[in-house]
């Protein structure tokens, strides 16, 4: 994570995560220059991901009608790097979506009130998950994509070729799942060995 535009210039892949406040997200970018070292690495096809709130700051333009986000109804430019529109609805969006993308299966979770529309700006672009991707620049609405492995493995090898990097996953590597079992695991064993469990259950009314 950071703030510097030369970090964001110089990374082999940048993503914009997910955000609850888009609208000022992006308004914070602009204001550390991060939006002009995002467009600059696009411009010469370095690889930029976008999840949900970043996916929709890389739209032409974001649409708050009914103040969702905004103290009042208004229209700001995105970054312009997909050929997207987005429009926020009052009601949040929520599902547990499926797909697939370059023959491995992706499962994922969404929660967002903006919604990304296709514009017809003679941009190509090819569908990716939800979203889009054009250039080195993908987008998609879909939270916990990344935890998918065989997903995961294929975006970042496409990332490593694009940007020269010469990086092969692991076959025997854990899995996500795996490794955030043994995390958690790990996590349990020194709560019980360091913490005085009886106690803090008793504060929280748990019985145990």
């Amino acid at each position: 994570m950071t703030a510097d535009p030369d970090v964001v210039s110089r990374a082999d892949l940048v993503v914009l995560p997910g955000s609850r406040a888009t609208l000022s997200d992006l308004e914070w970018m602009r204001s550390r220059g991060l939006d002009q070292a995002v467009l600059s690495r696009a411009a010469v096809g370095r690889p930029v991901l976008g999840i949900c709130g970043g996916y929709q700051m890389l739209a032409e333009s974001i649409e708050d009608p009914d103040g969702v986000e905004s103290p009042s109804a208004q229209t700001v430019a995105g970054l312009g790097l997909l050929p997207v529109r987005v429009r926020f609805a009052v009601d949040k969006h929520l599902g547990r979506p499926q797909g697939q993308w370059r023959g491995n299966v992706v499962t994922a979770y969404a929660i967002h009130h903006g919604v990304a529309l296709r514009t017809l700006d003679g941009v190509d672009a090819e569908p990716f998950l939800d979203g889009w991707r054009s250039g080195s620049v993908w987008g998609m609405t879909w939270h916990g994509a990344l935890e998918n492995d065989g997903f995961r493995r294929a975006f970042l090898r496409e990332v490593a070729s694009r940007t020269g990097v010469d990086w092969r996953a692991d076959p025997n590597a854990q899995g996500f799942a795996a490794l955030r079992e043994s995390m958690l695991d790990r996590l349990a064993d020194a709560i019980a060995e360091n913490l005085d469990t009886a106690a803090l259950s008793a504060l929280a009314g748990i019985d145990l």
